[in-house]
């Protein structure tokens, strides 16, 4: 083996990867799709520049390993648990859909059955590093499309186990019998249960001896034989790398240093990753791709179409909206990285032929690269096709809706989104006896919103429908805190339309959308980052022993104009604000100090106060009773209850304050 001329091809591999992933960053192109081009042009139908293609080929199943280990590390129990809905039901209706509408469809050209379904494998499974960066960079994790599309993603990783378990019974489709194929299957998940024990209970007394050691390098370390261990006993019982290393991190994510773990191990994972899709893209053949290219465009249109349709209609089975369901299944369309490993095995088995394999791989490189652009339309698909299948069709009246058309309920709250926010505000509403109404699209959310007592009601919010049967007319305020940035913007514009006096207050997760919001009829839009900046600015303020009324006014003043100081703050030079804080700073203002009973200052005079022409402050006047008292005389006595109206600057009212509180006289 020429050591040099592999240390040369790693060199070119890397090379050409950077360039062609800075080119598609650029482009605003999904890297994975990056490195299957920069594949494609390194190998031997491209450039052929790669000459030890082995060594490739053996740091991909390094790759392979550690991108199982850190999607492990994602999935806890505890996470199933939560998410049993999305992932049980959306993720198998989802994946048994696709692969029944392959089999059909593969069948009637003539596929035999076997073949088939592990074509249907191989197109069930999306790209979930692809989907979740999109979704991700877009903020829309916790939108309702994002949740369902997270729980079907899951599904699908843990669906490659079987899989790939199922995978030589396809092979030997006439041979096997059923009974060899469930005891399979059934050695191959006691493998797994006592390897998740054996792991359960080693892993995390080695990991916390480690970490007791303090000791970065070692910890690495450690995690790397962890996944490589595993892996090879997984091997050992009959299972593939990947699948050890998968378990090795479903057991690692219970861990209390998971997080640790997954910032050492991601540096190795991200490296060798790129260097497994690199050596995906260069089992593609160009001249082939030039010379089926109509062919290989109509089929990426179907499998897209198909895969499309099964995610939808799963979506939309399970009761959700056609826009949450049309937006899923978007996101879903393409041929997954997970696929690629199923991909290879079944070349090896036979399952697929030289030319099959070619078609499959080119189907899922295009529909991984068309993946950002599509996800990116998929907002204004979805409005065309709701408006187009709701077209004249009635809209169902939920029994809690018709409640609020009888009750004629007005000058209430609208609550849209029944997360954090929408739950603690719902709390201090009820307890003021503000009338309010939430709505939400998360199912599960609404069924513990009613169990709970709260006036919850299904549906999207940005429909007019669902705002009328809200009483948007009648409301008084509308508040937006939905993880849904192009649902937001549409419910804005709606509402206003709906009703132009009403106040729309709106949380949003994007700076850029605060303009646009406030164009779109917003009254007010509160970006949450700059709340966080204006909450750090206050407490350190605060600290600093700043008085509360200079810090309360001098939050209205970044506050006021949308938060324009910290939006501009490329264009507001620091001599502009502090001009802006030290003009704020010079203007007088008025404060009001409370004499409670039993006050030091219960009975003595005014002219014992710290207020005067000495100090700065001027007592305007005492509010006792029903009365008020104007510019009170020096030997005018206080009693409890009076309120003492002082009037002067912030530096001389902050001092007379204190002095107040403390209960001393200055003079």
């Amino acid at each position: 083996m020429d050591f040099s001329a592999i240390l040369r091809d790693l060199a070119v591999v890397l090379a050409i990867a950077i360039g062609v992933a800075l080119l598609f960053g650029k482009l605003r192109l999904s890297v994975v799709a990056a490195f299957l081009v920069a594949g494609a042009i390194l190998g031997p139908t491209g450039a052929g520049l790669v000459s030890e293609s082995g060594v490739v080929e053996a740091l991909a199943e390094i790759g392979i390993v550690l991108l199982l280990f850190t999607v492990g590390l994602e999935i806890s129990l505890s996470s199933l648990g939560k998410m049993r809905r999305q992932i049980l039901w959306a993720g198998s209706a989802q994946v048994f859909g696709t692969i029944l509408l392959s089999l059909l469809v593969l069948m009637l050209f003539g596929m035999r059955a076997p073949e088939a379904i592990f074509v249907g494998f191989v197109v069930s499974l999306s790209s979930t590093a692809i989907v979740l960066k999109v979704y991700a960079d877009r903020m829309e994790i916790d939108s309702a499309h994002g949740r369902i599309s997270f729980g079907v993603l899951l599904f699908q990783d843990l669906a490659v186990i079987p899989m790939m378990l199922l995978i030589p019974s396809l092979h030997q489709w006439e041979t096997a019998q059923p009974g060899v194929v469930f005891l399979t299957l059934a050695k191959a998940g006691a493998g797994v249960a006592a390897l998740l024990l054996l792991a359960r209970f080693l892993i995390p007394r080695l990991l916390k001896e480690i970490v007791r050691l303090n000791n970065r390098e070692i910890l690495a370390m450690t995690v790397l034989l962890v996944v490589l261990g595993t892996a090879y006993v997984a091997y050992r019982f009959g299972l593939s790398l990947g699948m050890g290393a998968f378990l090795a991190g479903m057991v690692i994510s219970e861990s209390d240093y998971v997080h640790e773990i997954a910032a050492q191990i991601l540096p190795f994972r991200d490296v060798f990753n790129g260097i497994f899709f690199i050596s995906v893209g260069m089992l593609l053949d160009f001249p082939f791709l030039l010379r089926n290219l109509p062919l290989v465009l109509a089929m990426a249109g179907a499998v897209a179409l198909i895969k499309a349709v099964s995610a939808g209609w799963t979506v939309r089975a399970l009761g959700s909206p056609w826009r949450v369901a049309v937006i899923t299944g978007i996101g879903l369309f393409q041929i997954g990285e997970f696929s690629f490993l199923l991909l290879s095995q079944g070349y090896r088995e036979d399952l697929v032929n030289a030319t099959q394999y070619q078609y499959l791989l080119a189907i899922a490189i295009l529909t991984m690269t068309a993946t950002p652009f599509l996800m990116g339309a998929a907002p204004w698909i979805a409005k065309r096709w709701e408006r187009w299948i709701t077209r004249g069709a009635p809209f169902p009246e939920a029994q809690e809706e018709a409640a609020i058309r009888k009750t004629g309920m007005e000058n209430h709250v609208i609550i849209a989104g029944y997360g954090m926010n929408g739950k603690n505000l719902a709390r201090v509403l009820r307890a003021t006896r503000v009338p309010y109404v939430v709505v939400d699209l998360n199912d599960a959310q609404v069924r513990e919103g009613r169990a709970a007592g709260e006036p919850m009601f299904y549906g999207d919010v940005h429909r007019p429908e669902i705002l009328d049967r809200l009483g948007v007319a009648r409301a008084r305020i509308l508040v937006l805190a939905i993880s849904d940035p192009m649902g937001t913007r549409r419910a804005v514009a709606v509402a206003r339309r709906s009703n132009p006096n009403l106040f729309i207050l709106v949380r949003t997760r994007y700076v850029a959308d605060v303009d646009d919001l406030i164009a779109l009829g917003a009254n007010a839009v509160i970006p949450e980052e700059f709340e966080t900046s204006v909450e750090i600015f206050a407490r350190v303020l605060s600290e600093y022993h700043v008085p509360d009324h200079v810090i309360r006014q001098q939050e209205e003043l970044i506050r006021s104009g949308t938060y324009r100081i910290l939006r501009e703050r490329a264009a507001v030079s620091s001599s502009a604000m502090l001009a802006e804080f030290e003009e704020f700073l010079k203007r007088k203002v008025i404060e009001i100090y409370f004499v409670a009973k039993g006050s030091d200052w219960e009975g003595k005079t005014v002219e014992t106060l710290p207020a005067g022409n000495d100090t700065g402050i001027v007592l305007l006047s005492i509010l006792r009773e029903e009365r008020a008292i104007i510019q009170p005389g020096p030997g005018e006595r206080l009693a409890a209850g009076d309120k003492l109206v002082l009037f002067g600057g912030h530096a001389p009212l902050a001092s007379a304050l204190s002095a107040l509180a403390k209960g001393g006289a200055t003079r």
